[in-house]
């Protein structure tokens, strides 16, 4: 019961800044490198998937868990049995576009210096380095390609799964 508003707290708190501002508030603190960008992209995720998670489970139909609940069950009982298997699917989903607009943020937190992608794209374009900018954005496409792919084909087997 304590849990609760502090987690939505710290979910709200965690979504109300934008994953660059996290990059550069990371960066500020830990210097340049993949830490900081480590760092900002799970701030960003726990405001934007909690947000997400949050909302199905309070949508969830309670019979069940107050059926469960009535034969003495624990709380772990009736989170496992009573609430996880009405929301399995959506949060698989969540999951999945958190991974994909996480995955496309990456290369943005890097550009302000939280390693990566973005971190090369960055020093290639100041230095007009214009082959190498186009190699570094290609292998972008490239790997926001694969990772659409793989997501769909996550999909497609939770689809499955229902």
């Amino acid at each position: 019961r304590f849990i609760y508003p502090v987690a939505r707290m710290f979910t709200m708190g965690a979504r109300a800044v934008h994953e660059t501002i996290w990059a550069i508030l990371f960066v500020t603190i830990l210097g340049f490198g993949m830490l900081a960008g480590i760092l900002a992209l799970t701030m960003f995720c726990i405001g934007f998937a909690g947000k997400l998670l949050a909302e199905e489970i309070e949508g969830i139909d309670m019979g069940p868990v107050e059926a469960i609940r009535a034969t003495g069950a624990s709380e772990l009982a009736v989170m496992v049995y009573g609430v996880f298997p009405q929301v399995r699917v959506a949060f698989t989903g969540i999951g999945i576009y958190t991974w994909d607009v996480a995955f496309r943020a990456a290369t943005v937190v890097g550009f302000f210096g939280a390693g990566g992608m973005g971190w090369y794209l960055k020093r290639n374009v100041l230095q007009i380095e214009t082959q190498r900018v186009a190699a570094i954005l290609l292998s972008i496409v490239v790997l926001v390609l694969l990772s659409e792919a793989v997501s769909a084909w996550a999909r497609a087997r939770v689809a499955k799964a229902k």
